[in-house]
C-alpha cells in the first residue's frame, strides 16, 4: 500500500507532536508546517493531498488560507480543526471549500475518519478512464 501524506499546520507543538505520532502509528506519512509559507511550499510540490490545520496560523485565519490551498491545488481536502463554535466562522470556512470541520478537544477517532473520507474522495475523483467508463459514479453514457 501506498504511504498516504497528511500535512499538519498548527502553531502548538504539543497538539502536533500528539496528532503526528497517532496518525504515523495508523499508517500516514505525516509531515508539519508551521508558517503559512512553509505550507504553501508543500502543498505546491503535490505530495500532500490532505491538509489538517488550525482555525488560525500567523494570524491569518482558516478561511483566508482554504482558497488559496484549493488555487494551487484543487484536489487538496481540507480539513480544520477549530475552537470557536460561531456560526459566521462555520459558513465562512464552508464558503471557502474545506472538506470537514471537527472540533478541539480533538477526538483522534473523529479526524482518523475524516482524514479516511477525505482520502476515499481523492480516489473517487482520480479514477482512471478505462473499459468501462459508463460505471463511474455521475457519469452518464452517452
Amino acid at each position: 500500500m501506498k504511504s498516504k501524506t497528511i500535512l499538519i499546520g498548527y502553531q502548538d507543538h504539543m497538539l502536533v507532536s500528539s496528532l503526528s505520532t497517532f496518525l504515523h502509528d495508523i499508517g500516514y506519512k505525516v509531515e508539519t508546517a508551521n508558517r503559512v509559507s512553509e505550507m504553501i511550499r508543500k502543498i505546491r510540490k503535490g505530495h500532500t493531498p490532505v491538509v489538517l490545520l488550525e482555525d488560525e496560523i500567523e494570524g491569518v485565519k482558516a478561511f483566508d488560507l482554504v482558497p488559496l490551498f484549493r488555487n494551487i491545488s484543487e484536489k487538496t481536502q481540507v480539513i480544520v480543526i477549530s475552537s470557536e463554535v460561531s456560526l459566521g466562522l462555520v459558513k465562512r470556512l464552508r464558503g471557502a471549500g474545506i472538506f470537514y470541520q471537527a472540533m478541539k478537544p480533538v477526538d483522534l477517532e473523529e479526524v482518523k475518519s475524516a482524514i479516511g473520507c477525505a482520502f476515499e474522495k481523492i480516489e473517487r475523483e482520480n479514477v482512471k478512464e478505462g473499459f468501462f467508463p459508463f460505471l463511474i459514479p455521475g457519469r452518464v453514457p452517452a
